[in-house]
């Protein structure tokens, strides 16, 4: 019977690991005996890669392949091309922290002494990633191109919830900047936010600047950061191996997808969206039901049909 169990505790030991290679490091190890809500500070260089040309890809993919056949295309593509992205990320030590639609932000956890090596390592891998990921070719004519922000300082992990479920939200200026810097990005472009240009290594990091702004552009890096990945990752202590192979493509992108291209020249939606919508219910029309490759049970389906005036008098 010991053997038996030993065999369930490493079945089990597997399973969490595979649910782990999924979800941040900054909540793998987690203190789990706070009391909740609470706060835990520390210092962070992070980094907002967006992908341009989603919609464009989406439209020709809708157009341009056999009926039922376009979004498993789109996927494809979607998922190789965010998730070789997403394998710099992760051989340069860095976290995912998200995905929101076809973005991605990415953290290292540093010790207030080491942000300047580590935003040169962010740095390099952000070259990497523009050097291999910049600009991607699509078999149906598109182009996806990426542009990165990064910024770098104090950074706060907030847990809310109860004993069931517990969520974390991370805050501070630094989030702030990632998103000014990403901002000012245009596509194949690295952005350093005002504090990641103040704390990082200047002498190493050739730069134009922005006319008006304290971000900068960064350019190239002039020597190998001194601070290697594998330093890093000793000194976070971190070994939960995660997975490379990123599936971004989420069940509703899946279906929006697919909604565009079985129900072409409309805005079309589900029931849930429409539900949190809190739109009168005349602005929608339900659609016929129509099979969808790779969505099994959407629910009801609706056209959403106010015009602009409409939406304007609601909105006032």
């Amino acid at each position: 019977m010991g053997w038996i169990k030993g065999e369930g505790e490493i079945e089990d030991s597997y399973k969490i690991s595979k649910i782990a290679a999924h979800v941040p490091d900054l909540v793998v190890y987690s203190t789990l005996t706070n009391d909740i809500p609470y706060a835990e500070n520390f210092h962070g260089v992070l980094l907002f890669a967006d992908v341009s040309g989603f919609t464009n890809l989406t439209e020709k993919f809708s157009l341009s392949s056999k009926k039922g056949y376009g979004a498993d295309e789109l996927t494809r593509t979607l998922n190789s091309y965010i998730g070789e992205i997403v394998s710099h990320i992760l051989d340069a030590g860095g976290d995912i922290l998200n995905y929101a639609g076809d973005a991605i932000l990415a953290l290292w956890t540093v010790e207030r002494v080491q942000l300047s090596e580590v935003i040169s390592l962010v740095v390099k891998c952000s070259l990497n990633i523009q050097d291999q990921c910049g600009v991607r070719e699509t078999e149906v004519g598109c182009q996806l191109k990426v542009k990165i922000g990064i910024s770098a300082g104090k950074l706060s992990k907030v847990i809310v919830g109860d004993e069931i479920s517990q969520y974390f939200v991370v805050i501070g200026r630094a989030v702030d900047e990632v998103r000014l810097a990403e901002g000012l990005a245009v596509a194949s472009t690295i952005i350093l936010s005002p504090n990641a240009w103040e704390l990082c290594e200047r002498d190493n990091i050739a730069i134009d600047p922005i006319e008006n702004e304290r971000a900068v552009k960064v350019r190239y890096i002039k020597r190998e950061p001194s601070f290697s990945v594998e330093k890093y990752q000793d000194s976070i202590g971190t070994s939960v191996e995660h997975d490379k192979v990123t599936r971004v493509i989420g069940r509703k992108v899946n279906l929006a997808a697919r909604l565009m291209m079985h129900y072409p020249g409309v805005v079309s939606c589900d029931s849930e969206t429409c539900y949190y919508s809190k739109l009168p219910a005349f602005y929608f029309n339900e659609l016929p039901k129509k099979a969808m490759k790779g969505v099994k049970n959407p629910g009801v389906l609706y056209q959403f049909m106010a015009n602009k005036q409409q939406m304007y008098d609601h909105l006032m």
